[in-house]
């Protein structure tokens, strides 16, 4: 680097565009070698206020840990915490970033950088509880919530985290398991040495031991890795890139560096058949800037880009897709193709799962293809597929398409939905952050969205859907936004919208208490609404309480237990083995076994409110005067001369051979109060009691059970 023309004048002039970290530290660095420090402390003091002037927080960072580490800062936590005044979540992670402890400064800023880049969802590595994925992630209590493979869900302490967790790449081998567990079972069985360079690359160069502690049996079985580990060892022995020691205890050596980027890699390349082998070539061409301008490399890369075209399978429509973006993005047109044929095929096929699986960042380039190939088509596709695509999915749908000037249609496509009440959480919340277009395109009124909303968040989601409208529920916790368009609302939608909020489902306690306490704080004459006033109180303390036999209360605590113990254990297990099956989008077990856990679920959770409710007696000591619950009543029809004895007891009792009914019955309600004597409409027309009895020996033995 050329030293001569760096000066405090050019380190404040890197604030106008992106840092570039090494670039940044190799010139304050240089400075200071040359005896010159003053000028990088100096230039390195006024870039970083900037930086921070401009709110380029994570640009501004980068300068304050060098400035750190030359103890040019006399309070590194204050510092941060200026910084980060506007990012709550950021500040309580300084101190589990070790700053303020005997921690080296770098050190603590690496772990800050670390957990500032935590997000659910990120597949992660702990040595003692093995693979995870964060569940949640808790800035008030500053912890992680992670489902652990070998513990389940755990929860872990950011300062833990940042020391030992592993967030892991996509080429991971764990993540693989994960993320395509039908491809790794095919490497394990065709390209055994790949798996164990996976492996190499993921953890690092380890014996053999050590090897096989970490592949057995988070990868593959023990049974399984005798054979397996002979395949991989004999295709290793021809792999110059891998060195096998001859001692168990001494490391596998795995030499990362490539061949040079030449026409000789590019042969590599074309002998390639393994299309996410592929695509990782492709990856390392643009993130290297590999030069392919040679004709070679051209003609090589044109013909695999053809060999994944037409040989991705139909299940991976994906792959087809991101062939048609590489030869976008490497000007190069695919050997040997009907390309508007091929592009029409992905236009009119499974669109969404093609929408679903492609990287974020690719999706508008591929949207851009297909409109620029059939603009109509598309347009007619995407009206079916946006009400079903996830969040992430329809903002980058709805970008490519207003970026492509099919504004109008976007506006047809999305006020057909929200005026048939057809658009999905993702929909609403797609309204609920693009402002700007919803009122230029006079979608809906900010108070009728919210109702919208409240609609959606009572509907039963799973999956992308759920996290859609997770996403919605969290702004009833806002309190700034509930006031925004409670202010927009007449007081009878006010009124309508609160007692929505308090008696409709889809809410937990807690969610609904703290929804509901932040209107009131606006908002206080609603709270009739969720108090009840002293008649419904009145009424309520009168409300009699069910009662059944202690025989059915036990039957309905059996089934309750079966449920929950046998029943609901055994679907997850269920549910375990049709996921180890592949494709859950083409899993019909998978499918089965999730349905019928909503089912269990749901009836679990409906038995224990009934056993709630309902509470369990003997009917003994039951006076006969009148008919009630605990008597049996002897009935004579005047027509035709006949007579019937019926015992009735509580609403979840009955037993056709013992003549017992139910007191929810309509014939037990019918003659409830009546006594000997009286003349009773029933539903098999009039009869007169004859008599109130006491239970019998053979009711009261059914009781008991």
């Amino acid at each position: 680097m050329d030293l001569e023309s760096i000066n405090e004048e050019w380190i404040v002039g890197l604030a106008g565009s992106e840092i570039n970290k090494d670039e940044l530290f190799e010139a304050l660095n240089g400075l200071v070698e040359a005896e010159r420090a003053v000028e990088a402390d100096n230039g390195a003091m006024e870039l970083f206020d900037k930086l921070s002037e401009a709110d380029k927080v994570d640009d501004a960072l980068i300068v304050l840990s060098w400035l750190g580490a030359r103890r040019k800062v006399d309070n590194i936590t204050a510092a941060l915490k200026k910084l980060f005044s506007k990012d709550r979540n950021a500040v309580r992670m300084i101190e589990p970033a070790g700053f303020g402890g005997k921690l080296p400064v770098a050190t603590c800023f690496e772990r800050l950088t670390f957990l500032r880049a935590l997000k659910t969802g990120m597949l992660c590595y702990n040595e003692t509880w093995g693979f995870g994925i964060i569940d949640d992630i808790d800035h008030f209590y500053a912890q992680l919530e992670i489902d652990f493979e070998r513990k389940g869900e755990h929860e872990m302490a950011f300062s833990y985290a940042a020391e030992a967790l592993e967030v892991l790449t996509d080429e991971h081998i764990l993540a693989i398991k994960h993320n395509n567990p039908d491809e790794l079972k095919r490497m394990m069985k065709e390209e055994p040495a790949e798996v164990i360079k996976c492996a190499l690359r993921s953890y690092g160069n380890m014996s053999i031991t050590r090897l096989t502690e970490k592949m057995v049996p988070s990868v593959l079985s023990e049974a399984g890795w005798k054979k397996f580990w002979e395949a991989a060892r004999k295709a290793l022995k021809d792999d110059a890139s891998v060195e096998i020691p001859k001692k168990r205890s001494d490391n596998i050596i795995f030499h990362k560096q490539g061949l040079a980027y030449d026409d000789e890699w590019f042969g590599m390349v074309l002998k390639q058949r393994d299309i996410e082998g592929l695509f990782e070539r492709f990856k390392e061409i643009i993130e290297k800037k590999i030069d392919t301008s040679s004709e070679f490399a051209k003609e090589a890369l044109a013909n695999r880009l053809s060999f994944i075209i037409k040989g991705a399978p139909s299940a991976r429509p994906e792959w087809k897709a991101e062939g048609f973006i590489y030869a976008r993005i490497f000007e190069i047109e695919p050997t040997d193709l009907d390309t508007d044929k091929l592009i029409h095929d992905l236009i009119a096929g499974d669109l969404v799962t093609t929408l679903d699986r492609l990287p974020s960042r690719q999706l508008q380039a591929l949207l851009t293809i297909l409109i620029e190939n059939d603009k109509e088509a598309v347009i007619g596709t995407l009206s079916r597929v946006i009400p079903v695509v996830s969040n992430p999915v329809l903002n980058e749908i709805m970008a490519a398409l207003i970026s492509n000037g099919v504004e109008e249609d976007v506006k047809q496509i999305m006020t057909a939905a929200v005026a048939r009440r057809t658009a999905s959480a993702p929909m609403l919340l797609w309204c609920q952050k693009s402002t700007d277009y919803v009122e230029k395109w006079n979608l809906i009124s900010k108070g009728d969205l919210a109702f919208r909303i409240q609609e959606a968040l009572e509907v039963n989601c799973a999956g992308a859907m759920l996290r859609a409208q997770n996403q919605l529920r969290e702004r009833f916790q806002t309190e700034e936004w509930l006031h925004d368009v409670m202010g927009a609302m007449t007081e009878q939608q006010r009124r309508d919208f609160m007692r929505r909020i308090h008696e409709g489902h889809g809410w937990d306690a807690l969610d609904r208490k703290s929804a509901e306490a932040k209107v009131l704080r606006k908002y206080p004459e609603l709270q009739d609404i969720i108090l009840p006033t002293a008649s419904q109180a009145a009424a309520a303390a009168k409300r009699e309480v069910l009662q059944t036999s202690a025989r059915s209360y036990a039957d309905r605590q059996r089934q309750l237990e079966k449920i929950m113990t046998v029943e609901i254990p055994e679907n997850s297990k269920e549910i375990e083995v049709a996921r180890s099956h592949g494709d859950l989008r083409e899993n019909a077990e998978f499918k089965y076994a999730k349905e019928r856990q909503g089912l269990l679920m749901a009836q679990g959770a409906q038995l224990a409110e009934d056993l709630e409710k309902v509470k369990p007696t003997d009917f003994a000591g039951i006076p006969t005067d009148i008919v009630a619950a605990g008597v049996g009543v002897e009935l004579s029809y005047e027509e035709s001369g006949t007579t019937e004895t019926y015992y009735i007891l509580g609403s979840w009792d009955q037993d056709e051979d013992l003549s017992i009914i139910s007191s929810e019955t309509r014939l037990a309600k019918a003659l409830e109060g009546h006594s000997a004597g009286d003349k009773v409409e029933i539903p098999a027309g009039e009869c007169v009691i004859k008599s109130v009895l006491p239970l019998s020996d053979a009711v009261r033995a059914w009781i008991a059970g």
